[in-house]
């Protein structure tokens, strides 16, 4: 047996099992080069805001907190979401704070955007490296995978963007308020979204709970019909985003336990360490940082953030080849759409093409 076919993945022979999520991620793990590359990427795109941040911070402080004792005034609770600066340095610098906000959500937006962009070319380039499999070169075959699908694949993304509006308006909109405020707890018109006519706090608070709940779990569903949908397109090299849309819904609701199983289980696994020992991990740096500002709590701070986007983009590869070893399961090629990716001959790292039915020429 080669090198090439002991790295080789074959789960696609055999029938996705609960161990497809491990499987996934090993190879993912194996191909550091493009999850290296990915985070990378998205370290420069926040570097921005960092500098931006840094050097307003430097023109506020100059040198008038010399020591840590007369900065904690400064930094206050580093564990704050809002950054708690103290009220006499907010008070001191209003009107840079309120400048230095205005310029990084308007760059934050825009660097928000350029993000989003990425994980759409990062989608194509992780697909492209699973179904093709290739054993050198796989950075060049993730750009041209990127590039190939991006526009495809965009249109997912617009059509994510709208179904998660969608979501969020029965959740939270007009219809959540007149079936269940309305209908079902028999709510007044005047008290619906107030809700002081229930009976107890208690009861207002479980409520909210539950309608958090749903919505989280139906964002998580259209977040996985998403995967699915650029992974059938992939797959049958489909141009129709609305098409293959459509049959990824038919497809998660016949196989709802072979399409949902890897990918929650994946998510799990980011959520035990992205948010549980980084998030640990991140707590603890800022209660030093807060105790004995210095350089190498920001530095560990930041260390923590890095592992954990690295492992989501690890995560991210897994999700993308988990989704691609169901869907060679479930979505059987036919005579009109062909498996693309059978049979194909062409240079390690270079372009596969099919080969034709006498098995001897080639298609172009």
């Amino acid at each position: 047996m080669t090198r090439y076919e002991e790295n080789v993945d074959h789960d696609n022979m055999h029938f996705p099992d609960w161990l497809l999520f491990l499987r996934a991620w090993r190879v993912a793990f194996s191909r550091f080069k493009l999850w290296g590359a990915t985070t990378l990427v998205l370290l420069l795109l926040s570097l921005p805001s960092f500098l931006q941040t840094s050097s307003a911070f430097r023109g506020m402080i100059g040198n008038r907190y010399p020591d840590a004792a007369e900065s904690r005034d400064l930094h206050g609770s580093m564990g704050a979401p809002a950054l708690n600066l103290g009220e006499v340095f907010r008070q001191d610098h209003r009107g840079a704070l309120a400048q230095l906000d205005g310029s990084l959500a308007a760059s934050g937006a825009a660097l928000a955007f350029l993000a989003f962009l990425f994980g759409v070319f990062a989608a194509g380039g992780w697909l492209q490296v699973i179904f093709e499999q290739p054993h050198r070169q796989t950075l060049r075959r993730f750009g041209f995978g990127g590039a190939r699908y991006f526009g495809r694949f965009l249109r997912v993304g617009v059509l994510s963007v709208l179904a998660l509006g969608l979501v969020r308006w029965i959740w939270y909109g007009a219809p959540w308020s007149y079936i269940v405020e309305g209908l079902i707890l028999d709510v007044p018109a005047y008290d619906r979204g107030k809700l002081e006519t229930l009976g107890s706090e208690r009861q207002v608070r479980s409520l909210g709970w539950l309608q958090d709940g749903m919505f989280a779990v139906a964002f998580a569903k259209v977040m996985v019909w998403a995967t699915y949908t650029r992974t059938r397109m992939a797959l049958r090299d489909g141009r129709s985003a609305v098409f293959a849309g459509v049959a990824t819904a038919f497809l998660m609701m016949r196989h709802p336990v072979q399409t949902f199983r890897p990918l929650l289980l994946l998510l799990a696994l980011e959520a035990l360490v992205v948010l549980g020992v980084c998030g640990w991990g991140m707590g603890a740096a800022q209660a030093r940082f807060d105790a004995e500002p210095g350089g190498w709590q920001v530095a560990v701070m930041f260390g923590i953030g890095a592992l954990a986007l690295v492992w989501r983009q690890i995560t991210r590869g897994a999700r993308y080849h988990a989704a691609g070893r169901v869907s060679q399961a479930l979505v059987l090629p036919t005579e009109q759409r062909p498996d693309p990716w059978a049979q194909t001959i062409g240079g390690p790292g270079g372009p596969q093409y099919p080969v034709a039915d006498d098995g001897y020429h080639v298609t172009v």
